[in-house]
């Protein structure tokens, strides 16, 4: 069988959410994954809960309940001295220490990015000027079609006989 870590044994009091409510708690020990606690409202199995104490926010789901006191599993690692001595966290929960906002930028990958820019920038206005160029050639060759197209029809006549065929008849 797996031997559970060992508890620390403390007396801390702080702020609990569950739902929409907050209310007091009292932690009576704690590990680096979970606690036991006691509150006014009861917390049944299964609750997601946030505990805050100053700097600190627990964020875990109750695993049994019994009366007042409850055991909690958390969700991001525990630091018990900096609770018990109300003094900030060590890091963040959630990011154990790799933030990425702080993480330097190195000029060359800006350099990366900028220069990816431009020819994706280039790429679309070189597509957009080959739309209009396009368009614009078809409007041109519809135009000029229409314009050319009585002229060659007259001419047509001509050369095939029926312009001459037309002009003898007597007009109807």
């Amino acid at each position: 069988m797996k031997q559970r870590e060992a508890r620390r044994k403390v007396l801390v009091r702080a702020r609990m959410r569950h739902g929409a409510d907050w209310g007091d708690v009292l932690i009576h020990n704690m590990s680096s994954r979970g606690l036991l606690a006691t509150a006014d409202v009861p917390c049944p199995r299964g609750t997601v809960i946030e505990i805050r104490r100053i700097h600190h926010v627990i964020v875990g789901r109750v695993v049994w309940q019994k009366g007042a006191y409850f055991g909690v599993r958390t969700q991001d690692r525990i630091d018990i001295d900096g609770i018990v001595a109300a003094r900030p966290p060590l890091h963040k929960p959630g990011h154990d220490g790799d933030d990425r906002r702080v993480a330097a930028r190195s000029a060359a990958s800006i350099a990366d990015r900028e220069a990816a820019s431009r020819r994706v920038s280039r790429i679309v206005q070189f597509a957009v000027m080959i739309v209009i160029v396009t368009t614009a050639a078809v409007l041109l060759a519809s135009e000029v079609g229409g314009i050319l197209s009585r002229p060659f029809d007259i001419v047509g006549g001509y050369l095939d006989g029926s312009a001459i065929r037309a002009a003898d008849e007597p007009p109807r």
